[in-house]
């Protein structure tokens, strides 16, 4: 009988279940699983099959790599390479898809690095450098480390110079920034305080110590900490790139932007008011002040930035459209209504974007006040992107 179709999201959590069964399981009878693997990794295949047997081969492949980084992390056995490649071994045996192991490699590199065993954890991960940005400062750290191993304990502290291993591992993080590969591309990794992430954050310390005139590397941590939530990194490396660059007009746009996104008004306006005076010929301060004065409602504020941005010649439809988003903001719906009308006759008859925005404009005169205020927050969020990227205003 055919197995019902079930929407993705019940199927991921029923997934997330079995794996927290298994990793249970794991840390439960970890000698007597260390002591059969084959009989181990057959029973985890056999239980994907009959629970999941319409499961799609990378779902499957990555289920089995899951459970194989948790009981490595689990085994009271040290790792050698013979113990890993034999984990290793039956784990791919029981994938869907026999070719690459890039994953389990990783696996298995990460654990001899935490046993120290730097030089074999690194044969492991050279051959996925730039696979993730991880994996690049995880090489750095094997590198770091080995060479802090060979440092001579009875050398005064500013008598020692980088050795070999350490220019191995500088020269890895400069090469980094050179590639700029993904940051939390191995979704295995990205949970909180994971191995690979207190590594990035211990690389990323040294590069800021060992390349202090290098605003590159203060732009891969910014990112990595967005991308993972991170508010406090994230404004602490903001505040160290803004101090150490303060004329980098991108740094100053992150800062604005994180500003934005904490609510903080003045902190906002700060910013906008540094940018008025370093690039005062520039488009970002003015557009950057339009919308500070949307978000606030501030009619004089808005209108004196709007005569600046007509000075640059910021497009009739862009123009049109902010006046339709503060009109939204100062609760005049009617005004709005007129702007987007206004707006309308600036597109193009079969303009995609124009049809899908006007959906959501309608639903900001929506009676429902609930319904009406998230498509504000939508309509708004919307033209500001595309405000953005019509002015060119680049962000990482």
């Amino acid at each position: 009988m055919a197995t019902p179709w079930q929407p993705e999201a019940i199927q991921n959590r029923r997934l997330e279940q079995l794996k927290a069964s298994m990793n249970e399981y794991i840390e439960r009878s970890i000698d007597k699983i260390e002591g059969n693997l084959p009989v181990f990794f057959g029973h985890v295949a056999a239980t994907l099959d009959k629970s999941f047997p319409s499961l799609p081969d990378r779902t499957y492949d990555e289920f089995i790599d899951a459970i194989t980084l948790t009981l490595l992390n689990t085994t009271r056995q040290q790792p050698n390479v013979e113990f890993l490649e034999k984990v290793l071994r039956h784990a791919m045996g029981n994938k869907r898809r026999r070719q690459g192991r890039a994953t389990l490699d990783i696996i298995a590199g990460l654990k001899l690095i935490s046993s120290g065993n730097y030089s074999q954890g690194l044969e492991y991960l050279l051959k996925y450098r730039n696979i993730d940005a991880r994996i690049n400062t995880t090489i750095a750290y094997c590198f770091y480390r080995q060479g802090s191993h060979r440092i001579q304990t009875n050398q005064p502290a500013k008598a020692a110079q980088p050795r070999d291993m350490e220019l191995h591992a500088r020269e890895e993080m400069i090469a980094l920034i050179r590639a700029n590969p993904p940051v939390n591309r191995l979704k295995i990794f990205n949970y909180r305080d994971s191995q690979l992430d207190k590594i990035f954050w211990h690389m990323h310390g040294r590069a800021l110590e060992w390349f202090p005139s290098e605003p590159a590397f203060l732009r891969l941590g910014i990112r990595k900490a967005r991308v993972d939530g991170d508010l406090q990194r994230r404004r602490h490396l903001i505040a160290l790139a803004t101090e150490r660059f303060h004329d980098d007009k991108q740094f100053l746009i992150e800062a604005y932007t994180f500003e934005i996104e904490q609510r903080n008004g003045i902190g906002a306006a700060g910013i906008v008011k540094q940018m008025m005076q370093q690039y005062p010929d520039d488009r970002e301060p003015i557009y950057f002040g339009m919308k500070l004065a949307i978000f606030g409602a501030q009619a004089s504020s808005y209108y004196s930035f709007r005569k600046l941005a007509i000075l640059k010649e910021f497009p009739e439809r862009l123009l049109l459209l902010l006046d339709t988003a503060f009109e939204l903001m100062c609760g005049r719906q009617s005004e709005a209504a007129l702007c987007y009308e206004e707006a309308k006759k600036t597109f193009s008859r079969r303009n995609h974007y124009a049809a899908a925005l006007e959906y959501i404009f309608r639903d900001t005169l929506d009676s429902d006040a609930e319904r009406a205020k998230r498509a504000k927050g939508s309509f708004i969020a919307s033209i500001d992107h595309y405000c953005m990227q019509t002015l060119g205003i680049a962000q990482d």
